[in-house]
């Protein structure tokens, strides 16, 4: 949705620092909504020597602060990738993350230790 502003809303942001702020606040909500690549970009944008400061103040927190995905999402991937249930996998899976970035997530588990007898003749 395109918005349009007129002149009040430039006098309002007194300084360029202060359109810095805005942009820089507009963006990062755009990229943390929309997550994955739109993380990875702001991150590349938010780099000092790319961006004015405030960009980097703000876009710089998409590092290691960013949204983490749904336990939900990450177990149907999982079910549907190992063609199991993840209790039949893991002995242990923390629903919590440890951390996240822009395109991977960590997570505590625990395999399940399965023991496989071989027989030579």
């Amino acid at each position: 949705m395109r918005k349009y502003y007129c002149l009040p809303f430039f006098k309002t942001v007194a300084s360029k620092g202060g359109q810095h702020e805005l942009a820089a606040k507009k963006i990062y909500t755009m990229c943390y909504d929309l997550g994955g690549f739109f993380l990875k970009v702001a991150q590349i944008i938010g780099k000092p020597d790319l961006a004015p400061a405030a960009w980097v103040r703000r876009l710089v927190t998409l590092y290691d602060r960013a949204p983490a995905t749904p336990f939900e999402a990450i177990k149907l991937v999982l079910e549907t990738e190992f063609g199991r249930s993840i209790e039949d996998i893991f002995e242990r899976f923390d629903v919590e993350s440890l951390g996240s970035a822009s395109i991977a997530q960590v997570m505590h588990l625990i395999y399940k230790v399965l023991y496989c007898v071989f027989f030579c003749g």
